[in-house]
């Protein structure tokens, strides 16, 4: 009977040292855990909740993010972002950007339209007017006008050049019309600046 007991008793011992482990085990997981090896998977890693990458993250294949992705400074993408197919921003203030290897690196970009004032041009002649309204433009950037259908037709933008809130547009009368001046009321001109 006694051996019985003492082999019932180590038995008992076994199963709650077990019992024991899978519970400290359990419990272990559930906290924050460290593994400092390579971890490999046949199936999909599926991760719940926020996950933080320190070194880095490098993809082989196409990769998904689904919600908001953050990258704070060049450091945290490494020094380049690079994506390949169609991307799209949104909701973004990007500090620069540049397309192709070979791009211009570009850190500003507006739009919109810009006024001339009223002014006589005469014929076979130049006439520097300023484009107003051009909010936020600066003399750093480059400028491309456009008329619009409103610009009578012998009159031709010649150049254009940035300014502070403005574009100074140079006006050539060709001349081609019959009067020898033209009157043009105010216009706008749509532009594009590039920083």
């Amino acid at each position: 009977m006694s051996l019985f007991k003492s082999t019932l008793k180590h038995i008992a011992f076994s199963v709650l040292s077990v019992l024991g482990g899978i519970t400290l085990g359990a419990t272990l997981v559930g906290a924050v855990t460290t593994i400092s090896t390579n971890v490999v998977t046949e199936g999909t890693l599926s991760v719940t909740g926020l996950s933080t990458l320190t070194a880095g993250y490098v993809s082989q294949a196409s990769s998904t993010v689904v919600g908001a992705f953050t990258a704070t400074g060049a450091a945290a993408l490494g020094s380049t972002l690079n994506v390949t197919g169609n991307t799209t921003l949104a909701s973004t203030t990007a500090t620069g950007f540049k397309v192709g290897q070979v791009g211009t690196r570009h850190t500003g970009i507006l739009s919109g339209t810009c006024t001339i004032p009223p002014s006589a041009l005469t014929a076979s002649t130049t006439t520097q007017v300023t484009c107003a309204t051009a909010t936020g433009v600066t003399t750093s950037y480059k400028v491309f006008v456009q008329a619009t259908s409103s610009l009578p037709t012998p009159v031709v933008i010649q150049s254009a050049t940035s300014s502070t809130d403005a574009i100074e547009v140079r006006l050539y009368n060709s001349g081609i019309a019959t009067t020898t001046t033209i009157n043009v009321d105010p216009i706008s001109l749509n532009f594009w600046a590039v920083l």
